[in-house]
Parts: structure tokens; C-alpha cells; sequence
């Protein structure tokens, strides 16, 4: 099994000391029971009191925290000291972000980015790096491998139940169950600025995608995009390519 699941299903310690290791990312008391009664605000509270409560909750617990943050109802943090949020990052009800992670911050976003409900990101021991200025629409995943990363840059639109990243196994063997066979570790995925990835789209860990590239709704990415390429289709290829000529052209058009 992968080693989050084994430190969670067959590790040592009680209910409690797995709990706090699994979501809460400390062995403090005192800090668990900050969580849990911010959670509690996190959760329910509807309207401008629950938005004003949380904005005003969630700076102390993170990581790091800039100005006015926007957070729905529903949205859970697990080991919250590594998320960083820049300033102005809005998040809507029902997202999780899990910065489980064997570096310092685990998920770190930019200013201004939006995530629409139900996003979920799991930083799976790695690290997860989103820039300023980032559309993320409803229903979206984002996995780093194994002690990995996904880096994501500037203005980048990802639409709607996107899949980016995702744990791959080893599928080497034919005696032993995939499940038992590990994951494959320090993958690294790179989304560049600039870029549209549209809906139910697929992007697979270990590929890069360039900077103002487009990928289709519906693709799947298992190979690397270049700069202002446009993708689509099932393995992903290159229908066309933006030019700065064309961009010209369209300027011209209409002014």
C-alpha cells in the first residue's frame, strides 16, 4: 500500500495520535483543539457572519495568510501550518486542501486565484505551487505524485472536473497486485502561465505544458505541450499552433 494509507491503516499509536498525523499535521493538544473549534466556524456558519468568522479564523492556523481571504462553507484544511495563501484567494464550499508534505509548505497559492466548489488538492508528501491570478472552476483535482510536485504559473484557467496529476503505480510485475506494487515517486508536473486547460480534461505527472498553451475539453495529456500550442483528443496532440502574428492580425481586426 502507498505510505499515507499504510501510516493511517496498520501504523502505530491510538485513534487520536493517527488522526492528528493523517489531518491535523501536529502532536499538539493545543493546536488540535484550535483546529477543531476553527473547523467547527469553517463549516457551517452561513452568510457574512460565517465568511467574516472565517476570514478571520483561518489566518491563525495556516501556514502563511494574506489579506482577505474568502472561504465558503464545507472547506477543510488538513495540516493547515503548511498551506500558504496569498492575498485575496477565494475559495468556495466543499474544497479540501491536503498539504500532507515532507517539505516545509506542502500547497502554496498566489494572490487572487479563485477555486471553485468542490476543488479538492493533495500535496501526497510533495509539494503543489500555484501561481497569482488563477481560475480553478468546480469539481477539479490536483495530485502531486509521491513526493513530487505540480507547478502551476500565472492566469492560468483550469476548468470544471479537470484531473491534474494523480498517484501512477508500477505495473511492472504480473505477480503482485498494482496496489502492492508502490507508486511512482518524483514525478513533476508543469502547467506554464497563461494557460487554458478546459473541461474534463486529464493531465497526467511528469509532463510539461508551455506557456499559453491551450488543451481541449475532454483531453487526455500524457505527453508535453509546447508554448501557445493548442491540444485535444485521446492521447492529446497538436491541432494547432497560436502565433504572435495571428494575435496581431486579430488586434487589427478589431480595432
Amino acid at each position: 500500500m502507498g505510505a499515507i494509507k499504510d501510516s493511517v491503516v496498520e501504523g502505530n499509536g491510538s485513534a487520536l495520535k493517527k488522526y492528528q498525523a493523517a489531518i491535523v499535521g501536529s502532536s499538539s493538544m493545543l493546536f488540535l483543539i484550535r483546529y477543531e473549534l476553527t473547523s467547527l466556524f469553517l463549516n457551517r456558519i452561513p452568510g457574512a457572519l460565517g465568511l467574516l468568522l472565517r476570514q478571520k479564523l483561518v489566518r491563525g492556523m495556516l501556514g502563511r495568510c494574506g489579506s482577505k481571504p474568502t472561504l465558503g462553507t464545507d472547506v477543510v484544511f488538513r495540516h493547515p501550518k503548511k498551506v500558504a495563501l496569498g492575498s485575496g484567494v477565494v475559495i468556495d464550499d466543499s474544497c479540501c486542501f491536503d498539504a500532507n508534505s515532507d517539505s516545509e509548505i506542502g500547497i502554496s497559492v498566489g494572490s487572487h486565484s479563485m477555486f471553485g466548489r468542490g476543488t479538492r488538492l493533495s500535496s501526497k508528501l510533495g509539494t503543489i505551487s500555484i501561481g497569482d491570478d488563477c481560475g480553478f472552476g468546480a469539481g477539479i483535482t490536483v495530485h502531486s505524485s509521491l513526493k513530487g510536485s505540480v507547478t502551476i504559473g500565472n492566469k492560468c484557467i483550469i476548468a470544471g472536473h479537470t484531473y491534474i496529476g494523480g498517484g501512477q503505480y508500477h505495473t511492472e510485475r504480473c505477480d503482485v497486485a498494482i496496489v502492492d506494487q508502490g507508486h511512482i515517486e518524483n514525478e513533476h508536473l508543469v502547467i506554464g502561465d497563461n494557460c487554458w486547460i478546459g473541461a474534463g480534461a486529464v493531465i497526467v505527472n511528469g509532463i510539461t505544458i508551455g506557456n499559453d498553451a491551450i488543451v481541449a475539453a475532454g483531453a487526455v495529456v500524457t505527453k508535453d505541450v509546447p508554448a501557445f500550442a493548442v491540444v485535444a483528443g485521446v492521447p492529446a496532440r497538436v491541432i494547432k499552433t497560436r502565433s504572435p502574428e495571428e494575435s496581431a492580425e486579430v488586434a487589427h481586426a478589431s480595432a
